[in-house]
């Protein structure tokens, strides 16, 4: 059951090198011969996606999932950018449950050339920022409850599967890291658990894997020729 939930992870390291290798391989192929696509620049579209977290503090029982909505701005044919909002709760040690809400943005570097998106696959790397909300509540009617606010940055690997140049199924794989006061949910020696607000800056970090659809729907500006 742990190994599955790094099927994705295991997956997108397997898909990429591959991905390239053939698509260097056809453009080698096809460099006489090559069809002119339409620029990407100024394209809009919205998506939604489905999130799964595992938390860096070892405790498998703190995997937790979501699901949330972004829209996508490209700059260019290479340069796409991703602002989203997303809910994941996680369960600790079935005690206590996480819930973090993000607000933020990426921005997609395409490895190799979109051509327009009529390629099959296209991988990027991901960088980007939010602002997180994190709500740590002991299980039942009265349990103790804590938040904090802080940021946080991501990087990480995605590809797209390009169904249609307007439509794609993303398949991405992030680390995020907090910065700012750590929140836990600590279990005391009688095997109570209590959330403790740490006075010093932590870097606690997730790692996100998000599955989305996705639809380009209009055109902003009007690219360069």
């Amino acid at each position: 059951m742990k190994r599955t939930r790094w099927l994705p992870v295991i997956l997108m390291l397997g898909i990429l090198p591959g991905t390239l290798l053939a698509e260097t391989t056809r453009d080698t192929l096809s460099e006489f011969n090559k069809p002119l696509y339409e620029k990407q620049g100024g394209k809009f579209s919205l998506g939604l996606r489905s999130t799964y977290s595992l938390f860096s503090d070892g405790d498998t029982r703190s995997f937790g999932g979501g699901a949330g909505g972004h829209f996508r701005i490209q700059i260019i044919d290479r340069v796409n950018t991703e602002w989203y909002g997303d809910v994941l709760i996680s369960n600790i040690k079935n005690k206590a449950h996480r819930t973090d809400f993000h607000i933020g943005w990426s921005v997609m570097f395409y490895l190799i050339d979109p051509k327009g998106f009529n390629r099959k696959f296209t991988p990027y790397i991901v960088t980007g920022h939010c602002f997180d909300e994190t709500v740590i509540k002991i299980n039942g009617v009265n349990g103790q409850q804590k938040s904090r606010f802080s940021s946080a940055i991501q990087a990480g690997l995605g590809c797209h599967y390009n169904v249609t140049p307007k439509f794609d199924i993303s398949l991405c794989t992030q680390y995020m890291l907090h910065l700012g006061k750590e929140l836990d949910a600590e279990e005391t020696p009688e095997g109570n658990m209590q959330v403790v607000l740490h006075k010093n800056a932590g870097w606690e970090g997730h790692l996100l894997v998000s599955l989305s659809v996705n639809y380009k729907f209009l055109q902003i500006w009007k690219p360069r020729k």
